[in-house]
């Protein structure tokens, strides 16, 4: 049996052909607005959206078409869609679940994150920026410095740690790239950039297919499928999550 074969057979590859799906669906919007131009300077260049062409403010848009349906893609359902089921993975919009405890509120919760029966909880936010406000290196890593505080906030920790849990993960997002940081509540421990995944070049490939940029695709689908199962399901899916933050601090001690 060919690798692709296999990989077909593998939860992972579903996971990552829904991702896939919801990226098509981004690169598919610029097409619509006749600003494939806009795209192209977001993906080869350090430029941020601006509002006036896509007639949305950047943040907005970047969530609504591109961070919100690749959460979904990860298993975190959407709430207006027809698979939500509230006792599934999914994400909540602008929380208020610990305005007592904390001024600033996420731009989504995670909610519902699988876990086995004895394993700690998991309490996992996301920041997002609109796209390019999180480059993989330089002074643009809007997300991340949002992530970093949360995870440096002392009363917001204790009372996690009081509610029994015992892992605050924080995951920074611009549609194009993901970083993962996770605290040990117990311990104080901190993991950043774990691992932080670039998809831009999945997104690229998908504009390039629907013809919203020009270039020639060297590879099919199957080949961006390859690389999100290879290198974003494994930590940022719903069914992987708290799996690969026990195990991340496991291997530290």
């Amino acid at each position: 049996m060919s690798d692709d074969a296999q990989r077909t057979l593998d939860p992972a590859a579903f996971i990552a052909e829904d991702i896939r799906y919801g990226i098509e669906g981004f690169a598919q919007k610029f097409r619509e607005l006749n600003e494939g131009g806009q795209l192209r300077k977001l993906l080869r260049e350090t430029r941020t959206l601006t509002g006036a062409p896509i007639e949305q403010a950047p943040e907005v848009f970047t969530e609504q078409y591109l961070i919100e349906p690749v959460l979904h893609g990860l298993g975190y359902l959407n709430p207006i869609s027809e698979d939500y089921d509230s006792a599934a993975p999914h994400f909540i919009r602008r929380p208020i679940t610990y305005e007592k405890v904390e001024p600033r509120q996420p731009d989504y919760l995670l909610k519902n994150i699988p876990a086995g029966d004895d394993a700690p909880g998991v309490v996992c936010i996301v920041e997002a920026k609109a796209a390019n406000r999180e480059q993989p290196t330089g002074s643009k890593q809007d997300a991340t410095e949002d992530i970093r505080e949360y995870l440096d906030e002392d009363t917001f920790c204790k009372y996690l740690r009081d509610i029994n849990q015992r892992y605050l993960a924080g995951i920074g997002t611009d549609g194009l790239r993901w970083t993962l940081w996770m605290k040990d509540l117990e311990t104080g421990a901190v993991k950043q950039d774990y691992p932080k995944v670039d998809i831009s070049s999945v997104v690229e490939n998908e504009a390039k297919r629907l013809d919203t940029i020009a270039g020639e695709v060297a590879a099919g689908r199957a080949s961006d499928r390859n690389v999100l199962t290879d290198e974003f399901v494994p930590a940022f899916a719903a069914t992987n999550l708290s799996d690969h933050i026990i195990d991340s601090f496991a291997d530290s001690q």
